[in-house]
């Protein structure tokens, strides 16, 4: 059976169950499950953070066959416009990492399931320095993407889709420990993003190889309405596919996956990472129907080196946006994959 006769198959016959979808799918290779948001301490001081838990699974042709638990983390100090980050990877040899009805663990980062609507995640870097414990709460409001969670990344290749829902809004409170200083958080709002693809794959999943990147944005405005960009690059030589979804504070979701209906550029001069010396398009102008989003970094040094665990290095961080045409404004996250440190004068 061909990839699109799959494809088909599993237009007709997924659906949605939660809470139990909420956990990992052992049938799939390729999963991540990751929580951003913007938080307040009770000293004033604001916050983001991102917390990712991926799962890859090789072949089930191969002779070695593993589960690895890559789990990437970062905290950034809006105030003061610091970032530090921490990550590990696992195999479920000794307990060290796995998944259970109600748990996502992989060393000393967990994700505790206690219902559709709640949540507890907590996270500790190897060298202590770099922690929280959050307990997330939503209002029922799940976003579905794509046809019954079918997400198609490409117009031009079907078969490249994943399963992908979000929580936006999810209300925060707990604590976290950053640059030597515990900090109890009063309010927040938090992201979670789920995605599952490639069943019973026989390579390398087509969504992490290195070929692939994307520029994917989530904002939650001030009115209510809660927005997903997605720009799909299946390779450099080829034009990015742009697909965005909206739920508007009514409760309607409109899908965009049409060429043209939203367009997504980059504006201004790029940031230079001093680290990895690669580009990062920071600032961008999004036309959907009937609005526009200016989009801007709360400050650039952002950057996630995840090359120790998933062997990718992308831009991850806070952001503000405003919407003259509507005259609303929104907070998120932007995440930059697939970009490579630029050739130097002398490489060919």
């Amino acid at each position: 059976m061909n990839r699109i006769k799959i494809l088909i198959l599993s237009l007709l016959f997924f659906h949605f169950s939660f809470p139990k979808d909420h956990n990992f799918h052992s049938d799939f290779g390729l999963e991540w499950c990751y929580f951003v948001g913007h938080l307040e301490s009770e000293n004033g001081n604001l916050y983001g953070y991102e917390l990712s838990f991926f799962r890859l699974k090789f072949s089930e042709d191969s002779e070695w066959n593993p589960e690895l638990f890559p789990v990437h983390f970062a905290i950034s100090n809006f105030t003061s416009q610091k970032y530090k980050n921490a990550q590990t990877i696992k195999r479920t040899i000794g307990g060290l990492a796995g998944y259970s009805d109600k748990n996502i663990y992989s060393g000393t980062y967990r994700l505790e399931i206690i219902s559709k609507d709640k949540f507890h995640i907590q996270a500790e870097s190897k060298s202590k320095d770099l922690s929280l414990d959050l307990e997330l709460e939503g209002n029922g409001k799940i976003l579905i993407h794509g046809k019954d969670g079918v997400s198609i990344k490409s117009n031009r290749k079907p078969s490249i889709f994943s399963y992908y829902y979000s929580y936006p809004r999810l209300k925060t409170k707990g604590n976290l420990f950053f640059d030597g200083k515990r900090e109890s958080i009063v309010s927040g709002n938090s992201w979670m993003d789920h995605e599952w693809s490639e069943k019973n794959s026989k390579s390398l999943p087509t969504l992490a190889t290195g070929e692939t990147g994307w520029d994917w944005i989530c904002l939650s405005d001030n009115l209510g309405g809660d927005y997903v960009f997605f720009r799909f690059r299946e390779s450099s030589k080829l034009d990015p596919e742009i697909f965005g979804t909206y739920r508007n504070p009514e409760g309607k979701t409109i899908y965009w996956k049409e060429p043209g209906q939203i367009q997504m550029k980059a504006t201004g001069s790029f940031w230079k990472s001093p680290t990895t010396k690669i580009e990062y398009p920071l600032h961008w102008k999004i036309k959907y129907p009937g609005g526009e989003w200016t989009v801007s970094p709360i400050f650039n040094e952002q950057e996630f080196d995840g090359s120790k665990t998933t062997s990718t290095i992308y831009w991850e961080g806070g952001v503000e946006a405003s919407d003259p045409i509507q005259k609303k404004s929104a907070k998120g996250y932007l995440e930059l994959k697939g970009y490579k440190k630029p050739k130097e004068w002398w490489e060919f």
